[in-house]
């Protein structure tokens, strides 16, 4: 069974031991909790919670994270950009996702995705914006596999659209 949970400051573990086994850093994105000690694990989840309010600017936009849990296992966190202007549209979308290492390659990635254009729909969105960074060949079959409409290429970075 696939569930997608909103961040929240009262997890624990289970969801620490998740971001201890994504990477650092990889394919442009980082991974802030990554050999974090599990004493300030709350205080990371406190600041990504709150992200949810942010303003849209040069270094960050207002973002929701879910974890995924399959089978009430957490497997991996998605980010729902969920206002975005013409630089993190081109820079990073709507949304990216990460999948903790120990459970890549089994579809895990398509269906958090799938789950979240269901979020970005409760709260009204009818298109939302990915991309692919050059070489992540694995990232652009997620987002073609939920409705991903090529629009372009630039510098080895695929855009896409996705209709709601």
């Amino acid at each position: 069974m696939f569930v997608l949970k909103e961040l929240n400051t009262e997890m624990g573990r289970r969801e620490y031991d998740m971001y201890q086994d994504i990477p650092s850093k990889e394919s442009g994105s980082n991974n802030e909790c990554y050999g974090l000690p599990y004493e300030k694990f709350r205080e990371f989840l406190q600041k990504e919670v709150a992200r949810k309010y942010n303003k849209v600017t040069i270094n960050d936009t207002p973002t929701i994270t879910y974890v995924m849990y399959v089978d009430d296992n957490p497997v991996g966190i998605i980010c729902l950009r969920t206002q975005i202007d013409e630089q993190w549209k081109k820079w990073s979308g709507n949304f990216y996702y990460k999948i903790r290492k120990s459970e890549r390659n089994k579809g895990y990635g398509t269906k958090i995705l799938e789950l979240a254009l269901g979020e970005f729909k409760k709260l009204g969105f009818k298109v939302v914006y990915g991309q692919s960074s050059k070489g992540n060949i694995a990232s652009a079959k997620v987002i073609e596999n939920n409705g991903g409409i090529f629009i372009n290429e630039n510098e080895g970075t695929r855009y896409y659209k996705i209709m709601i």
